[in-house]
């Protein structure tokens, strides 16, 4: 019989045994992770690196911020933001924005401008020229969105042909952003990331997913420069036009509220005789081969799409304060002299061009150098 208030004590090891196991099995786990968690960053840091590279080694996208992402895709910007443009440096800084007609490789509008503002005694100006070959309205958007705190006192905007491309797609393959071109589709993505991050991975897995997309789907594409021809027939219905409103506005209201101001010049057209689908290159003009107007689609669906634009530039330059319009397309009609095709300009024709442009600048023009306010 057990004395009254004694009892029997527990074996302290038993209750330490659980207690140990419990630590050293932490101790286990966090051995097991901590490995994890360094094969985990290192992997990250090196899927990074090679995201880097490969921009930068493709296609000259700094590897020390790759946060200018669109260098890739429209390496102009870089010279702009090296020279850092602004309305009070005592410059005139004027910024081309547009199709290939004011590129220096398709024409001489760039040369002449230069040329006639020096005639004029305007020689402090520097221009700055983003147009190219193939881009519309939603390049311009995207490269002038891009450009951040580079300031013009004149921003001059030649858009209207190329847009027209856009419209030969079904109706259920049409996007009014463009991304039914496989271009777009990746740029208006990867636009989202110029400026804003320090990191090349997030922005290249998103890039792999939709080039992925693209080769697996194909036919949910139309070509960026030459229409299938099979989808020509959907160019009647105009839809571009309303995209196009949209890039435009985007760049004016924009350029409010960087105190940019806006020349929107219509776009000028030399509309040769009809020729059937497929015939091949007008003859040649002036000594240059012409492009065929059925680079862009069917003859009178791009015309009037054309027209349409000129219209949709007439209403915003009317609904915009600091912006002006230079009818180019009404002032260069009837002269094929100063054409090589549909839209590039000859050299008579660039000369001329940029005559109408100054002759409605030049009596509001700044002396000696600055662009105080429009009358």
């Amino acid at each position: 019989m057990r004395p009254h208030g004694t009892g029997t004590f527990e074996d302290p090891s038993s209750t330490a045994e659980p207690s140990r196991h419990r630590t050293i099995g932490a101790v286990r786990w966090f051995s097991k992770l901590v490995p994890f968690l360094v094969s985990l960053v290192l992997s990250v840091l090196g899927a990074e690196l090679s995201a880097r590279a490969f921009w930068r080694l493709r296609y000259g996208v700094p590897f020390t911020d790759p946060g200018r992402i669109l260098y890739a895709f429209y390496p102009q910007l870089r010279k702009i933001d090296a020279a850092r443009p602004s309305q009070r440096d005592w410059t005139f800084n004027i910024l081309l924005l547009g199709e290939s007609p004011l590129h220096r490789d398709w024409g001489e509008v760039e040369q002449s401008l230069r040329e006639q503002l020096s005639h004029a005694g305007h020689r402090n100006v520097r221009i700055f020229n983003l147009a190219s070959p193939a881009h519309n309205s939603r390049d311009s958007r995207l490269k002038y969105a891009a450009l951040g705190d580079a300031r013009f006192d004149l921003v001059i905007l030649y858009d209207g042909i190329n847009d027209t491309r856009a419209n030969n797609a079904p109706p259920a393959i049409f996007k009014r952003d463009y991304s039914h071109y496989a271009w777009y589709a990746i740029v208006n993505t990867l636009a989202t990331y110029h400026r804003k991050t320090s990191f090349a991975l997030p922005y290249t897995l998103r890039y792999i997913a939709i080039r992925t997309r693209q080769i697996l789907t194909r036919e949910r594409y139309i070509p960026r420069d030459q229409p299938r021809r099979d989808w020509v027939r959907y160019g009647r219905d105009f839809r571009s036009a309303e995209s196009f409103r949209d890039n435009v506005s985007a760049i004016l209201d924009l350029a409010a509220q960087r105190g940019d101001r806006v020349v929107l010049m219509t776009f000028a057209t030399s509309p040769p005789a009809e020729l059937p689908m497929g015939t091949g290159p007008e003859p040649p003009r002036n000594g240059v081969a012409a492009i065929p107007i059925e680079s862009w689609g069917a003859r009178d669906q791009v015309l009037a799409t054309v027209a349409r634009n000129n219209q949709v530039l007439r209403d915003l330059a009317a609904q915009h304060r600091n912006v002006r319009l230079v009818d180019e397309a009404t002032l260069m009609a009837g002269n094929p002299i100063y054409f090589n095709d549909p839209c590039h300009l000859t050299v008579v024709g660039s000369s001329k061009f940029v005559e109408y442009l100054l002759t409605d600048l030049l009596p509001v023009w700044p002396d000696p150098a600055r662009l105080d306010h429009w009358h």
